[in-house]
């Protein structure tokens, strides 16, 4: 018999696979559904009836298909209830016992409301932010400066792995009662093409864990997305289609369509910042800055790009307004996209130039030719300063300062 016990009398198994013995009961919960759906009296009756087992001093045996998904769903409802122990708890009783890393997001879910313990709509002093991502280059920055209005849970990759299911974070949602997640995770290699698998299922899974608890979700995306365009200057407010080029690109663009079906589908309720390129004391992006005041710092020549079309021009955003729009962003009730940016652009050699007076370098600046195009983008937030009373505070000269300033302290 392939039965997972997860006490001496309570286990899981495939049905087939599970031959009923005497003094054995087993609780076939196959007419329950592996998805969202199932209802909260039909659930606890599977539970009712395991613990009435357990307390007939039977070995009792939750089977669904695979023995997997339902069944250690299932399994976690009777553990609760019989032992009397939190519903997290037992969760990570059933995952150890039977060496699963997940039970799918929808199934817990029903189980939660079965039990009575589907704790939404909980209001705290403060708003329970959880970053995923919090402790990467963008995320600590993020985390470290939103704390001081929020209280802020930033999981580590080993207590938070969204490429394994959602689970780990259901648990963490669940006992910490979550109010947002700000979604910041990416693969830790974020422009190959097998990071676009992975990024769409760690994206899935925080959609279904918001979905399911019904929380509000802050995704990054990025100006990538209009990348394709070939134009010295192109403002991008949020009307215009999104032309993505390169694997980055392309999944920030599906990451954004599986937004957008959940939206119009499941009701997710979800803010999405389109940001122009991040950069600010915390940041090591983009590296063309710092890569800048390397070579004006050790007297050598610095040499940009110029391409087909021109220089490359970026919309630089210093991280203290990006951060700015996320806290307004959490505050606000609204849902949908947002362009968040300067609305300026500046190419690399003025930057290069600036850095160089700000150091008081004298190096030879040069360029090198690209046979392309390069895309020109700045963002315009109109729609974010009309939505969240929202604008950029820090322009270029005063963020490289503040970048400058920050290494000499280091």
């Amino acid at each position: 018999m392939s039965i997972r016990w997860i006490t001496p009398l309570l286990g899981t198994g495939p049905a087939l696979e599970v031959r009923q013995d005497v003094g054995m009961n087993i609780i076939d919960v196959r007419d329950l559904v592996d998805k969202a759906g199932n209802r909260a009296d039909a659930v606890r009756q599977k539970i009712t009836e395991g613990c009435e087992s357990l307390r007939a001093g039977k070995n009792t045996v939750v089977c669904c298909d695979y023995g997997i998904s339902r069944s250690n769903a299932v399994a976690v409802g009777i553990l609760a209830m019989y032992e009397s122990i939190p519903f997290e708890t037992a969760v990570r009783r059933v995952l150890e016992a039977t060496g699963e890393k997940e039970i799918k997001v929808y199934p817990l879910q029903a189980v939660r409301r079965a039990l009575g313990e589907d704790k939404t709509n909980i209001r705290h002093e403060k708003l329970r932010v959880l970053v995923t991502g919090g402790t990467g280059t963008l995320g600590k920055p993020v985390s470290q400066k939103i704390a001081k209005e929020f209280d802020v849970f930033t999981p580590s990759r080993d207590e938070l792995d969204l490429r394994f299911g959602g689970t780990q974070l259901a648990l963490i949602v669940g006992e910490s009662e979550i109010d947002c997640i700000v979604h910041l995770a990416n693969p830790r290699v974020y422009t190959s093409n097998i990071a676009l698998g992975e990024t769409l299922t760690m994206l899935r899974n925080v959609l279904d864990v918001c979905i399911a608890r019904d929380i509000k979700l802050i995704y990054l995306s990025g100006w990538e997305v209009y990348a394709g365009y070939r134009s010295s200057f192109l403002m991008a407010d949020e009307s215009l289609p999104l032309l993505p080029k390169g694997p980055y690109a392309e999944t920030k663009y599906l990451c954004e369509m599986l937004i957008e079906h959940c939206r119009r589908t499941q009701g997710l309720r979800c803010t999405m910042l389109r940001t122009s390129p991040v950069y600010g004391v915390g940041s090591d992006k983009p590296k063309f800055i710092y890569n800048f005041i390397d070579k004006i710092k050790h007297s050598q020549r610095i040499v940009t790009h110029s391409y087909n079309n021109g220089f490359p021009a970026l919309d630089l955003l210093y991280i203290d307004d990006l951060v700015e729009a996320v806290v307004k962003t959490i505050n606000s009730d609204f849902s949908g996209n947002l362009n968040i940016g300067s609305g300026a652009i500046i190419s690399t050699l003025i930057v290069a130039e600036i850095l160089r007076s700000l150091l008081g370098g004298k190096n030879e600046i040069n360029s090198t030719l690209i046979d392309s195009d390069t895309a020109c983008i700045a963002m315009d937030s109109g729609k974010a300063k009309r939505v969240l009373g929202w604008q950029e505070t820090i322009g270029i000269e005063q963020g490289l300062r503040l970048i400058l300033s920050s290494l000499e302290t280091n």
